[in-house]
């Protein structure tokens, strides 16, 4: 017989064999304990559960890992926006805060117009020019009329109420504008002149005679109410310096610093009464 054929019985005899043994461990009766084939099975199948069994594990932990993400970054996105209208929420109420203090310092400094004080808010200013005007929100709806005095909140001098008026906003000449003229007289010497604007934060104290005596550095100076404009005795300014007038010798060249100051006028007071006590 060749050696070939007898390679192939030993073959078909193994495997017969092996057959016959997995018959017998198929029909052990139940209780006897785990058969061949089952503890067979088991060997095999085992490891391939146990990776089937971490890899549904893996893919349920990555997927509950991305909804949680998305709710984590979904409940930020929502505090962001909490965050942002309570604090839109904080600055509206410390900006109303400041306006309140304001309105209370100005009808405090403006006792004397008790019944007369319009306050205002400042909205805006020249773009030009700073030292020219300014825009407030209250209007003709609100009382406000053309040459309305305006003062800031410490009781000093701002300027006067000028076209455009609108409805519930109104222009604001300044005292420091080129243009703004006001009667004052200063406190000691009583010198009677125009403080004229020059659009910077530097006023001009004009018709001071070189012979008038009187009249100092730091001298303040109030309005005199003769322009039917400005209410007597609001402070307009302080004198500056006192020179020769090198364009008009007869007269004295006085530089005047503006009462008011631009960091005090967020909140002013239109003062309806006019010189004289009319509305």
């Amino acid at each position: 017989m060749p050696l070939w054929e007898k390679r192939r019985s030993a073959w078909v005899l193994a495997g017969l064999t092996a057959f016959h043994i997995l018959l017998i461990s198929v029909q052990v009766p139940p209780g006897a304990g785990k058969s061949v084939f089952e503890k067979g099975v088991f060997f095999i199948f085992s490891p391939i559960q146990s990776a089937a069994s971490g890899a549904a594990r893996g893919v349920a932990s990555v997927w509950n890992g991305y909804f949680d993400l998305r709710g984590v970054r979904r409940e930020n996105r929502k505090l962001k926006q909490e965050n942002f209208f309570l604090s839109q929420d904080v600055r509206f109420l410390e900006d109303r805060l400041r306006f309140a203090e304001s309105e209370a310092r100005l009808r405090e400094s403006l006792a004397e117009f008790e019944g007369s004080i319009l306050a205002a808010r400042v909205i805006g200013v020249d773009s030009a020019n700073p030292h020219q005007s300014i825009i407030i929100d209250k209007g003709s709806f609100d009382g406000v009329m053309k040459d309305m005095a305006v003062c800031d909140r410490n009781g000093s001098l701002v300027g006067r109420t000028i076209p455009p008026i609108g409805f519930k906003t109104a222009k604001v000449q300044l005292v420091t504008d080129k243009d703004s003229s006001v009667s004052v007289e200063s406190v000691g010497s009583k010198l009677t002149g125009s403080m004229t604007g020059r659009s910077t934060d530097v006023c001009d104290l004009r018709y001071i005679l070189a012979t008038a005596e009187g009249g100092a550095e730091g001298e303040e100076l109030r309005t005199t109410g003769y322009d039917k404009i400005y209410p007597a005795g609001i402070r307009a300014g302080v004198i500056k310096s006192i020179a020769p007038d090198e364009r008009s010798p007869i007269f004295r060249s006085i530089a005047v610093t503006p009462a008011f100051r631009f960091d005090t006028i967020d909140a002013v007071a239109v003062l309806t009464r006019r010189p004289g006590g009319g509305e």
